[in-house]
């Protein structure tokens, strides 16, 4: 029930209730006055009744007395009824209020009483819920940065401490044979590179946390496109001695169209098969199958290969910013985290899905990505 119709209701039982109640007793009193001053009703002697009759004015007396003690309680128990399913949920949402003031975002604003005051109570909470949400975003978002920067001061300082290593030997004479000085040169290059990675990753991340990465989304045959990316990968592959097998659909001549933005698909499918190379098995022959599959108007594509792979229970985390396998399965490969975390980002942006398989405890993984097919109009 409402207030206004409470309130409504209220005003006329305040008005009828001691009107009803005193008509009774008025016809009791009469009932009395008949049987006890038979003066009423008979009318020989010529006695008319009135005021001056003692027993007429203390019935009148009396009849004041519980008309105003009528009206009192009726009054008090419309107050009491009204501070009861009023006053008291008001009193609660003070209370509660000033939990909401003190910083306490987990006391919850439940209230069962009038349909104005449920709705205020469900502002207040859904206001609580939101707040709560967001401050523990913020919270999550603090961490990650913390995360972030020990991460980095981590990842960085090794490949630099190497490069410094190596430079070190190089000026004090140690590289003296030309063999021994490229090698000293391309293990730096390849520090170089590593480092070069991770700045642009963090680049990337930055830019996608802060919104602010543009993307251009156009129409691609996206048979093509995977093609060429493992083209440019197939010398870093052959000298990881890991096989390319790809899939027979993926092979075919035929375009199949999907919106996409050729530089960040780009991104994310280098992340895949660079992770492949890295996390590959040092004593096997390494594979990598790339495979796509058409399946109710989305294109699906598959990486999967024979690495140390990951737990069943790492399978959602691998996508969480920071996140680092079991070191004890990682062979010390460097990285900071952030490759699989870009991913995720990169194909919800364009309205896909992202997901991984283990294939068993070092048995491999199997990456997957679903984007929307596009179809072309005639």
């Amino acid at each position: 029930m409402s207030i206004k119709k409470k309130l409504m209701l209220s005003s006329i039982v305040m008005l009828v209730l001691p009107i009803f109640i005193m008509v009774l007793i008025s016809a009791f009193i009469f009932v009395l006055v008949l049987s006890y001053v038979p003066s009423i009703s008979i009318q020989i002697n010529g006695i008319t009744p009135s005021l001056n009759n003692p027993m007429i004015f203390r019935l009148l007396l009396v009849w004041l007395f519980i008309l105003i003690v009528v009206v009192l309680a009726c009054c008090i128990g419309v107050t009491a009824y009204l501070s009861k399913s009023i006053i008291a949920p008001l009193k609660k949402m003070s209370g509660a209020m000033e939990h909401l003031t003190e910083g306490d975002l987990s006391y919850e604003f439940t209230c069962s009483g009038d349909r104005e005051i449920k709705e205020v109570y469900d502002s207040i909470e859904n206001l609580r819920v939101r707040l709560k949400k967001s401050v523990d975003e913020e919270i999550k978002r603090e961490t990650e940065h913390r995360m972030l920067i020990a991460n980095i001061s981590h990842d960085l300082k090794t490949p630099i401490t190497s490069i410094k290593g190596y430079v070190e030997g190089i000026k004090d004479g140690v590289a003296d044979t030309p063999e021994m000085l490229e090698r000293y040169l391309n293990t730096i290059q390849t520090k170089a590179n590593t480092l070069e990675a991770m700045v642009n990753n963090l680049s990337e991340y930055s830019k996608l946390d802060l919104d602010s990465a543009p993307y251009d989304i156009q129409v691609w045959d996206i048979r093509g496109f995977v093609r060429s990316v493992l083209e440019e990968f197939s010398i870093d592959l052959s000298r990881a001695g890991i096989e390319l097998d790809i899939g027979e659909n993926l092979s075919g001549c035929e375009e199949i169209y999907v919106r996409f933005d050729c530089e960040k698909l780009n991104r994310v499918l280098s992340n895949i098969i660079s992770n492949s190379i890295k996390y590959r098995k040092p004593d096997i022959p390494g594979k990598l199958s790339v495979e796509l599959i058409e399946n109710d108007g989305w294109v699906i594509l598959s990486f999967s290969d024979n690495g140390i792979g990951i737990s069943k229970q790492e399978e959602k985390k691998v996508f969480e910013t920071f996140f680092r396998a079991d070191p004890a399965r990682n062979l010390n490969v460097s990285g900071n985290g952030l490759g699989l975390s870009i991913a995720c980002r990169i194909i919800k942006e364009h309205g896909g899905k992202i997901w991984m398989r283990s294939g068993g405890d070092k048995n491999g993984v199997t990456v997957y990505i679903r984007l929307k097919k596009y179809i072309l109009e005639d």
